[in-house]
């Protein structure tokens, strides 16, 4: 049975790649080399739809919710955690669209805030998605029945193809596993 919380353990896969790729560029760019053309584009359209727009409406509109209406606490609780680390998430991607935008005209300078922002937004996604986990997943498997985790999976496919559109979310993904293939990231 596909639960919920290996939907969501399966995103965090596919970004972590798109991760991997963000700091594969930082580097590139940080000793002077141009990342190629509209590829921080791309892995921008990947963070603001993929995670922002789709993976954390999931957790935000359905998933936290429901453990929330189970007896998890949101206020000084693992669920407020994960809201304030989708807050900052939401800031660096801003910064990151903003540096991403500017690299085409500025270049080099344009370039090395976006890298900064990338690590940062990294780092953060990376230490966010142990704790989901680690502990917000743990919880989730063992609160929930088999029938409520086939109800929160019926309502994440509608949150992807209201907040995306029908078939979007693979073509991001499939967006960024190519991206990852030529840009020599693993």
């Amino acid at each position: 049975m596909v639960t919920a919380t290996r939907v969501l353990r399966r995103e965090h896969q596919s970004i972590r790649g798109a991760l991997g790729l963000a700091e594969h560029i930082s580097v590139r760019i940080e000793r002077g080399e141009q990342s190629p053309p509209g590829v921080l584009a791309k892995v921008m359209d990947f963070f603001l739809l993929f995670v922002d727009r789709c993976h954390h409406s999931k957790e935000e509109d359905v998933f936290f919710p429901l453990l929330e209406s189970r007896g998890v606490p949101t206020s000084g609780g693992p669920i407020g955690v994960m809201l304030m680390e989708h807050d900052r998430a939401r800031g660096l991607i801003q910064e990151m669209s903003e540096a991403a935008e500017a690299y085409e005209a500025d270049g080099e300078a344009a370039g090395k805030r976006w890298a900064r922002s990338a690590w940062d937004y990294s780092g953060l996604m990376q230490e966010h998605f142990g704790k989901e986990e680690d502990v917000l997943f743990r919880i989730a498997d063992n609160l929930l029945s088999p029938e409520e985790h086939g109800a929160v999976v019926a309502r994440f496919e509608r949150i992807e193809t209201e907040k995306l559109g029908p078939g979007r979310h693979e073509e991001l993904e499939a967006m960024m596993k190519e991206l990852i293939a030529k840009n020599g990231a693993h």
